[in-house]
């Protein structure tokens, strides 16, 4: 119990580091349909490695793995945007439920920096999935919850 709320601690922690970065960095929007890696990488690194690790490789039994994850590898795209858009409890993966719930970031991240983030999962650590672009994210941020 103490670990998840460790974790829990560093995940309101990260976000607000982030969110505090980019407003005071001013950063904006990059061209709709455009895969910035080293954004993507930055933005996983500050909203999403407290939990799925710099590896990707999560935590065993508390927080899911990305590294060759079945709905970071998909090929359609949708129910990956709905999760880093809406958060998720008690989420299956690998055969595993995980009881420890992940933060929605729709009212944190735009939709080309969730764009960035989840490119940036879908080509890591081995994992082969499509790239999505904004326009995808923005069609599921504006479809049913």
């Amino acid at each position: 119990m103490y670990g998840i709320a460790r974790c829990s601690f560093t995940i309101v922690a990260a976000f607000c580091a982030a969110s505090l970065a980019r407003t005071a960095s001013g950063a904006g929007e990059t061209v709709q349909g455009t895969h910035d890696a080293v954004t993507g990488r930055d933005l996983y690194i500050a909203n999403c490695s407290a939990c799925h690790q710099a590896g990707g490789e999560g935590l065993p039994g508390v927080f899911p793995p990305l590294k060759g994850s079945g709905v970071v590898n998909k090929d359609d795209p949708a129910k990956h945007i709905q999760v880093v858009l809406n958060g998720t409890q008690g989420a299956r993966a690998g055969g595993v439920i995980y009881a420890a719930g992940m933060p929605p970031f729709a009212g944190l991240l735009s939709d080309t920096e969730i764009a960035d983030i989840i490119d940036y999962e879908r080509s890591s650590w081995g994992n082969y999935g499509k790239p999505v672009t904004a326009g995808q994210v923005a069609a599921e941020r504006a479809g049913p919850k």
